[in-house]
């Protein structure tokens, strides 16, 4: 009988889980519209990390919407500039990839070499940027220091996330339905969770580039 009960109620979560991860997919898509997509994609996301921030410590009871709205609205300047930053940069990596096939020869290769770095860098930040910005507070120049530390502080830990993250969009991919539900809060829940088990580490070996952590 425990047995069954135990069971019963694995899948009532698993099933809270599944209707949660929708339903914050598609207040970020709506946010991501609301803000004319440019001015909404960076608040939006930083809400849906807030949010799901609070449900993996255990917060459960509180209003997702105006939750999420409430963050939407305060982190609304500085999760512009740091999408602003991420789409620039972004760009740039773009824009380089295709002059690499204007070069031949020994230059071609350093400059292959480079971009493998600064890409592998720029993946790091997207990783980590916006669980640092709702975990611990700080100026945005800081967050991004903090990501690029953390991610080349914790290798196995970022490696592991990257692999979940590309199994996501690889699933989302093939199946487009999946991806309007939960691709955005996929995503969000993969990084967040391994973010969370890092900040763990940190709070115990405290790096120096951090700052207070956020209630």
């Amino acid at each position: 009988m425990d047995f069954q009960v135990g069971w019963s109620g694995k899948i009532v979560r698993i099933c809270e889980w599944i209707y949660r991860l929708a339903y914050l997919n598609l207040l970020w898509l709506l946010f991501i519209l609301i803000g004319f997509i440019f001015m909404g994609l960076g608040p939006s996301t930083q809400a849906m990390y807030a949010i799901m921030r609070k449900w993996i410590n255990g917060e459960e009871n509180f209003p997702i919407f105006r939750t999420f709205l409430s963050f939407y609205k305060s982190d609304f300047k500085q999760a512009n500039a740091i999408g602003l930053v991420l789409v620039t940069v972004g760009v740039f990596i773009v824009i380089d990839l295709n002059l690499l096939n204007s070069f031949d020869g020994a230059i071609k290769y350093f400059l292959l070499a480079s971009f493998t770095t600064v890409f592998i860098l720029y993946l790091l930040v997207m990783l980590y940027i916006f669980p640092i910005a709702v975990h611990y507070q700080n100026t945005t120049l800081q967050h991004f220091k903090s990501a690029l530390i953390i991610g080349v502080s914790f290798p196995f830990r970022t490696f592991i996330m990257c692999t979940s993250v590309i199994c996501v969009l690889f699933i989302c991919l093939i199946f487009p339905a999946i991806a309007l539900l939960y691709l955005g809060s996929g995503l969000c829940f993969i990084t967040m969770f391994f973010s969370r088990h890092v900040f763990t580490n940190i709070s115990k070996e405290p790096i120096t580039v951090l700052m207070d952590q956020k209630m």
